[in-house]
């Protein structure tokens, strides 16, 4: 009986079938939620949450600080002007009501390959799926600037000057009370992360205390599950976390609506992400902060931070806080020089110890040959001439037992009627052959790991991203678009099979026949690149199974 791979069938069978039943799950539309699940219109958000102000002075007490509450201001909107801007990897929109993002466009990435000139936008304020920035200051005792405050603007369009290196574009409001704000958005050359600048002038007449805000609003559509076409598995999307203490840790739209949170730190990030994309606030090190969550009608979702050591600003002088926020893709190197701990947000699961320098190789690979198809192919070399003494021992073990096919077949038609004699007289000639029925599957199975780890690596990286390999590969993190890879990689798989085909009795031998169709049929919907791997590893494991076979005489 061939168990070795009867096992390792059942085993990536299994993973097959886990994968395939996730794509059914989300690519099924649910029922919406009907008793929290609320319509967002098409207009630009008109309410949002206010964090509560923190206590300024001595009394302050970290501690104390508590969740910030929602706080709605119950005065009508007031329409601003859109404010457009530029750069060479980013297009913004701001308005002048709030001064924040209300539509982000990532000029180096397409919707789609098949749309090559509309732009990948990453945020929107309008629609169903709203995803913005809001941010502002809070003073005790004063009128001051919010994300519900309407500044003025010099010109409602930027762009970043030919040879200049970064652009700061200023929102202006002046308050009754003589204090003049200044919110400075400075954009800089070759990089996604944006620099946010409160200049503050205080005319009055008494001290000014103050902090500043900042958040990530989210719609979610809990009636709608979306499929992922460079995978079967969703990625996550949702809030998240870092800071040197506790590390990476995500926060799920259930855990805001569950509770608003509160976390204080002293530095890290917060963000916002989904697949192959973050935004994330950038918090300074050794500052008082706390990071906080609101949940707003069952369908909006806040996550952000203020800052809980206030700025002083005597009579007539002047005073800046500022923050920084990265909004862009999520490129290993560009995340890990923006700040520490956002490259996590790459993430590979439970599998990231071996999902990481699989990347890093790959990578490397990358830059020499500068195609992430050929980098994929000899990745794939590389680690089947890793594997190579466990893959060759259990070849080995495949050709011994088809060497011992017409011993087994004799047996199986000498004791057809009794399966307990059979048995016994199959483990003495395994026995006095000194061959192991199991001795190729561990080998086997250990590789497997591998496979899910590379999985992950391709999935997550956007690098991978509607890069292409060759003729009709446009799009390595894409399924095959005309099936001719996983059609070539489960006639490699067939190609295995007759080549360590061993006595089997008929119900083993439909099953094995019948893989190769089923897992074809499941790769039709895996990233492109991954088939890649999987048939070039086939590729590879016929020649030295055809090999290990001639030197064995089988």
């Amino acid at each position: 009986m061939d168990n070795q791979r009867l096992i390792l069938f059942v085993v990536l069978g299994l993973l097959s079938l886990i994968l395939w039943q996730s794509w059914v799950e989300y690519s099924t539309p649910q029922q919406p939620a009907q008793e929290k699940q609320k319509t967002v219109t098409d207009k630009v958000v008109d309410k949002g949450a206010i964090p509560a102000t923190p206590k300024t002075g001595s009394d302050v007490s970290v501690s104390a600080q508590g969740t910030p509450k929602t706080e709605l201001l119950s005065n009508p909107v007031r329409s601003g002007e859109a404010v457009t801007i530029e750069t060479d990897l980013l297009k913004v929109e701001l308005n002048t009501y709030g001064a924040g993002f209300n539509k982000v466009w990532l000029r180096k990435y397409t919707v789609d390959i098949n749309h090559p000139d509309e732009l990948f936008q990453l945020m929107n304020d309008a629609g169903k799926d709203i995803y913005t920035t809001q941010g502002g200051l809070l003073v005790q005792g004063r009128e001051f600037p919010t994300h519900k405050t309407l500044f003025t603007v010099s010109k409602k369009s930027y762009r970043l000057p030919d040879g200049q290196d970064t652009l700061d574009v200023e929102f202006v409001w002046n308050s009754p009370d003589g204090i003049s704000y200044k919110k400075i958005y400075r954009f800089h050359r070759n990089s996604y992360t944006v620099d946010i600048i409160f200049k503050v002038f205080n005319r009055s007449s008494t001290i000014w205390n103050g902090f500043q805000y900042h958040q990530f609003l989210r719609s979610q559509n809990k009636g709608k599950k979306t499929f992922n076409p460079a995978g079967m598995v969703p990625s996550y999307t949702g809030g998240a976390i870092y800071n040197k203490q506790d590390k990476y840790r995500k926060i799920k739209f259930s855990d805001m609506q569950d509770e608003d949170l509160s976390i204080l730190t002293t530095n890290g990030w917060v963000g916002m992400l989904q697949h192959y994309f973050v935004g994330a606030w950038l918090l300074e090190d050794d500052g008082d902060y706390e990071i906080f969550t609101n949940e707003l009608d069952g369908s909006r979702y806040f996550i952000g931070y203020k800052t809980l050591e206030p700025l002083s600003i005597q009579p007539g002088a002047a005073g800046e806080l500022s923050t920084r926020i990265y909004i862009g893709p999520k490129e290993t190197r560009r995340l890990a020089k923006a700040a520490p701990g956002l490259e996590l947000t790459v993430d590979y699961g439970w599998l990231t110890p071996i999902s990481s320098p699989l990347y890093w190789l790959l990578d490397k690979i990358h830059l020499v040959v500068g195609n992430w198809g050929w980098a994929i192919i000899i990745l794939t070399i590389l680690i089947k001439l890793m594997f190579y003494p466990l893959s060759a021992a259990s070849h080995k073990s495949m050709a011994n037992m088809r060497k011992m096919t017409p011993r087994i077949k004799t047996l199986k038609e000498r004791f057809s009627d009794d399966k307990q004699k059979l048995n016994q007289a199959m483990m003495k000639l395994y026995k006095e052959e000194k061959i192991n029925p199991l001795g190729g599957c561990l080998p086997v199975l250990i590789q497997i790991p591998v496979f899910i780890a590379l999985y992950w690596a391709l999935l997550e990286s956007v690098e991978l991203r509607q890069a292409p390999w060759i003729f009709w590969i446009k799009d390595l993190s894409a399924p095959d678009p005309y099936f001719v890879l996983p059609i070539l990689m489960g006639a490699s798989m067939l190609g295995q099979q007759l080549l360590s085909a061993v006595a089997m009795d008929p119900l083993q031998k439909k099953i094995m026949m019948a893989m190769p169709i089923v897992f074809t049929f499941f790769f039709l919907f895996f990233p492109s690149g991954l088939v890649l791997y999987w048939t070039v590893n086939n590729l590879l494991t016929i020649a030295q199974q055809y090999t290990i076979n001639k030197k064995m005489g089988v």
